[in-house]
């Protein structure tokens, strides 16, 4: 019996969801509301008590987001005990019956998306606050304005300085839990700037916030950090033209106007 089949009889359907959450291509936690494992795809569907609010397009992005209850204890939430991994952390929801195969045509897509946050409202229980991909792409985002400093963040496209270029090597000497201490020269140019290290085969990032001679206080503290690890740093920008030319040598792609008046023709002063 095909899924279309299942899913539009009268008596004849056993419904089950499928989660599947999956992060940076090499972790992949997946579930079922089933009583059982249900494989699909080559992936084994562990079976959890694990529901959602259900699935809502209306075009407003806070009406549509997903919320999916589950044990304290799901292990893709316990990344948001400490500070959120560096890359998105996303969510494919499948429909199918028990009893199918195990292709893709047994089991309908019915919502994509990523997680937003966690919250644990109950000690027995966590809420995972998700956002669809189309509510994603409707998000507002910043206006450049017309302003003395930089808009633009450093190694973003629009500032056009190559990272690898300003990237240094380091080792990790000492950490207290909010900063590390590092071996690497290059002192003082590492504020505004961030940390690159691989952790489970792919890239976490911290920003920089504050740079202390070799200790830089890290923006999300140093969890998943150790003494002997081995880090990217890269230098920062403080979106001033002086940095911007004489550490990056990039005056021409500076997004700031460096020669506004310093006195507003709005202020109520006649004599502008």
């Amino acid at each position: 019996m095909s899924f279309d089949t299942q899913e539009k009889s009268i008596a004849d359907g056993k419904p089950v969801r499928l989660y599947l959450f999956e992060l940076g291509g090499n972790q992949r936690w997946a579930f079922c509301t089933a009583d059982r494992a249900i494989t699909l795809l080559g992936i084994p569907y562990r079976p959890l008590a694990i529901s959602d609010d259900g699935i809502r397009m209306t075009g407003e992005a806070s009406a549509d987001t997903l919320k999916v209850t589950a044990p304290a204890d799901l292990a893709v939430a316990a990344l948001w005990r400490s500070v959120p991994p560096s890359d998105e952390v996303f969510l494919t929801i499948r429909d199918t019956h028990h009893g199918l195969g195990t292709t893709a045509a047994d089991a309908d897509v019915c919502w994509v998306g990523s997680i937003a946050g966690v919250r644990w409202p109950q000690d027995d229980r966590c809420e995972v606050i998700c956002e669809s991909l189309s509510s994603s792409m409707r998000r507002p985002g910043l206006r450049l304005t017309y302003q003395r400093g930089c808009p633009h963040s450093v190694y973003d496209a629009e500032c056009r300085v190559s990272r690898v270029l300003h990237a240094v090597q380091a080792t990790i000497t000492s950490l207290d839990g909010a900063s590390i201490q590092h071996n690497a020269a290059g002192a003082g140019t590492y504020a505004g700037g961030f940390i690159e290290w691989q952790s489970n085969g792919r890239t976490e990032r911290r920003g920089v916030d504050i740079e202390a001679g070799q200790k830089l206080t890290l923006l999300g503290g140093t969890a998943g950090l150790a003494i002997g690890n081995t880090v990217t740093l890269y230098q920062g920008c403080d979106q001033t033209s002086g940095t911007c030319q004489g550490r990056f040598n990039n005056i021409v792609n500076y997004g700031g106007f460096r020669h506004m008046p310093g006195k507003s023709p709005f202020d109520g002063d006649p004599v502008f």
